[in-house]
């Protein structure tokens, strides 16, 4: 098996530089990583309203095993332009699991969250836990500020924890799913997430990804709905099933009718 090594130079706004030593495979799937730098391993919770089905207490993997396992819609690389390769995506039998679909996690300036101090692209797990492409929880650089972490996915709409005082070393937990309150809410603003099957979860239906559910969003599922669009990854998928169907309509209705918008409106980034 050929081994590849990368080292990546972070320089992130008042932290020191830190050296990221990646290992891959004759695949292109990372198998070792090596980082000399202050380190905060973050486990975040969350969950995607439209993978939630109704009597399960985990979201569907209906993508990853769309015909069968390893054989699934989710690809190989990840849609937020990040360039993060996990080819195994499609099967659950992999080091990640079961795998909903990729997310994109923020860290952003608690004192002007509109600043983002860094992104990375990683992968949701159906029991809401999100890891990295070699299955351990993802790692970012340590902060000297307070921090928000926020998390985007492709088709649902963006929600902001709130401010993080300590984000400089060991494990740092945040669960999205055991409380409205965990999301960063505006009062007389819309909730940012709704619950189910008892977890909050992040509403679906931003598909343009610009903050607002609207006409454009709108207009963009039911130009699908009515192509019968099926058997792709598509950000009119709604409720993720590869699928542009009747409940993906509904879902859109309920969203677009209740005025549903992100907190990060008001913080468009830098």
């Amino acid at each position: 098996m050929k081994i590849k090594f990368i080292t990546t130079l972070l320089l992130i706004y008042n932290v020191a530089a830190a050296q990221i030593k990646f290992t891959y495979d004759e695949a292109g799937n990372r198998i070792s990583r090596k980082l000399d730098g202050a380190l905060v391993q973050l486990n975040v919770k969350v969950y995607l309203r439209g993978a939630c089905r109704a009597g399960k207490p985990n979201m569907a993997n209906d993508l990853q095993i769309y015909y069968g396992p390893s054989s699934g819609l989710l690809p190989g690389i990840d849609p937020y332009g990040s360039g993060v390769v996990y080819n195994n995506i499609s099967n659950p039998a992999a080091v990640t699991g079961e795998v909903v679909d990729w997310v994109k996690i923020e860290v952003r300036s608690a004192i002007n969250p509109a600043a983002i101090l860094q992104s990375r692209s990683l992968l949701l797990k159906t029991n809401g836990s999100v890891i990295d492409t070699d299955g351990t929880l993802p790692e970012f650089l340590a902060e000297v500020v307070p921090v928000h972490i926020v998390v985007k996915h492709r088709n649902h709409i963006a929600i902001m924890g709130n401010a993080i005082l300590a984000f400089v070393s060991g494990t740092v937990n945040y669960d999205f799913t055991s409380s409205l309150a965990m999301a960063y809410n505006v009062p007389g603003d819309p909730p940012q997430m709704g619950v189910i099957e008892g977890k909050w979860a992040m509403w679906p239906a931003d598909v343009n990804q610009d903050y607002v559910v609207d006409g454009v969003d709108n207009t963009i599922v039911v130009k699908a709905f009515n192509q019968g669009l099926f058997d792709d990854y598509l950000a009119s998928d709604l409720n993720l099933n590869g699928v542009v169907e009747g409940l993906d309509g509904s879902m859109m209705n309920n969203a677009f009718n209740t005025g549903y918008f992100s907190v990060l409106l008001n913080y468009e980034p830098l």
